[in-house]
């Protein structure tokens, strides 16, 4: 069997997050309490990284018939399951990714939920960089397989507050835009799906956390709780829509979470 190259790290990480709303690339998926709980696995060799992972999306309010949800009218359970790998470069401070998401969904859509007929595939890629005031990425996702088209995302992530001494503490702001540039309607294929209802900005993101490191794993991990609020301002008709004959053209929500991660990444995070 070879060896590991010099400098190659393995890492495993678990998260658990609790929101009050779930959304997706701008788009209100469940307007409830929702539990997402997620594993990855990582490899990295000297610049080059490489994860995959699996992330779980369970609705914990039972849903009357017309409330936006994913798993529809009736008792809480699993609404859609996500599958994903991507691959990293680091170059100094900025970074390269490349990926794949399949997305699956377990919902009744006869009772108003997003069912097996919505399942779907994204590539994407992105670019970000790290400063100590300002961290920008820029991503593109392009839908392969029931909808088709492009979505692009743009974010920024500044740190506003830090506490020096024990237990430590980060406050961030974060921001997003959203573009849709191919992933509406589309008359020369009328059969495909859609995610948004025009070309355009879909919404506008502000939201503040903040990062609490707990401690230590017997040395070989560590573990941080984090949590904060986010606001969207909907600018098109899909991230609008809040259930059946509802709208909401700003909305709100509170989130909190733990992360633990096992490994050399965790052993060198700062």
């Amino acid at each position: 069997m070879a060896a590991a190259p010099a400098g190659a790290q393995l890492s495993a990480r678990a998260d658990l997050s609790v929101g009050g709303r779930y959304v997706w690339h701008g788009v209100s998926r469940s307007a409830g309490l929702v539990a997402q709980p997620s594993v990855a696995v990582g490899f990295r060799a000297n610049r080059l990284s490489i994860e995959g992972g699996a992330v779980l999306h369970y609705e914990l309010d039972s849903v009357s018939l017309g409330e936006l949800s994913q798993t529809g009218a009736g008792n809480r359970h699993l609404g859609e399951e996500d599958f994903w790998g991507r691959a990293s470069l680091l170059l100094g401070p900025t970074r390269l990714h490349a990926g794949v998401v399949r997305y699956s969904f377990r919902g009744d859509s006869a009772q108003g939920g997003m069912g097996a007929d919505r399942n779907t595939t994204e590539v994407f890629a992105s670019l970000s960089t790290t400063s100590r005031y300002l961290n920008p990425t820029l991503e593109a996702w392009f839908d392969v397989e029931r909808v088709r088209g492009t979505f692009l995302r743009a974010s920024f992530d500044v740190p506003v507050l830090g506490w020096p001494f024990p237990p430590y503490a980060f406050v961030f702001v974060q921001g997003e835009m959203g573009v849709n540039i191919g992933q509406g309607p589309n008359p020369t294929r009328p059969e495909e799906l859609t995610n948004f209802a025009r070309t355009g900005v879909t919404h506008l993101g502000l939201g503040l956390g903040t990062d609490l490191p707990v401690g230590r794993l017997s040395g070989i991990g560590s573990a941080t709780l984090g949590f904060g609020a986010r606001s969207q301002l909907n600018i098109d008709a899909a991230t609008r829509a809040d259930g059946a004959g509802h709208t909401q053209d700003f909305i709100v929500w509170l989130w909190a979470g733990m992360t633990i991660v096992l490994g050399a990444e965790a052993r060198n995070t700062q």
